[in-house]
C-alpha cells in the first residue's frame, strides 16, 4: 500500500469512527456513550478504534470539530438566502430541513459541552470567527450599500435567532405559534424591511 493509499485508508477509518460516534452521541450524549457503543456502531473492534484515536476524549473532540464545521457550512449555505425570519423561527421549515434531527441533538450536546470545556469553547470560537468573516463577505456582496456596522449587527442578530431556535424550538412543543408569527412580523420588518 502506497503512502497516499495508507493516508486515505486512515482518513476513511477515522471518518467511520466519527460517523458511528455521532450516532452514539446523539442517542446518549458525549459522556453517556461508551467505547463499546462506538465499537458496535462502527463495526470495528475497540483495538481497531484505538489505532485511529488514542482515547474516547479524542473521538469526542474530533466529533465536535466535525459538528462545528458542519454547522458553520450549513449557516453559510442557507442563512444568506433567507429574506425573512419566517423560516428561521419555524423549526419545521425548509431552512431547518437541511439540518437533520441527529445533527440538532449533536448541536445541543456540543453547546452543553462548551459550557464546561475550554477546548470545546476554543473550537467553537474558531468556527464562529470564520463564520462571521464569511457571512460578512456574502452579505457585503448582497447588500453593498448597507453600513458595515448595521450589516454586522444584522448578522449577529440572525445568528442569535438561529442559535436560539436550535437550542429551544426543537425540543419545546409548547411554543405559541401565533405569538411566534407576531414576533416574526416585527423581526422581518426590522431586519429586511
Amino acid at each position: 500500500m502506497s503512502h497516499s493509499e495508507h493516508d486515505d485508508f486512515l482518513l476513511q477509518r477515522q471518518q467511520q469512527v466519527i460517523s458511528a460516534a455521532k450516532v452514539c452521541f446523539s442517542r446518549s450524549g458525549f459522556h453517556g456513550a461508551s467505547m463499546a457503543d462506538i465499537s458496535r456502531e462502527s463495526a470495528l473492534g475497540a483495538g481497531q478504534i484505538y489505532r485511529y484515536f488514542s482515547s474516547k476524549e479524542l473521538i469526542v473532540m474530533e466529533t465536535i470539530k466535525s459538528i462545528a464545521q458542519n454547522w458553520r457550512l450549513f449557516l453559510i449555505q442557507y442563512l444568506p438566502a433567507q429574506q425573512s425570519t419566517q423560516d428561521i423561527i419555524n423549526a419545521d421549515s425548509p431552512f431547518w430541513q437541511h439540518w437533520p434531527s441527529q445533527d440538532r441533538k449533536l448541536l445541543l450536546e456540543m453547546y452543553s459541552e462548551a459550557s464546561r470545556n475550554e477546548s470545546v469553547r476554543t473550537i467553537l470560537a474558531q468556527q464562529e470567527q470564520l463564520l462571521l468573516a464569511e457571512l460578512a463577505a456574502i452579505f457585503r456582496a448582497q447588500q453593498p450599500d448597507i453600513d458595515p456596522t448595521q450589516r454586522a449587527n444584522r448578522i449577529q442578530f440572525l445568528l442569535l435567532l438561529v442559535d436560539g431556535v436550535a437550542c429551544r424550538a426543537f425540543g419545546d412543543s409548547d411554543l405559541n405559534q401565533r405569538e411566534m408569527q407576531r414576533v416574526n412580523g416585527v423581526l422581518s420588518q426590522h431586519l429586511f424591511g
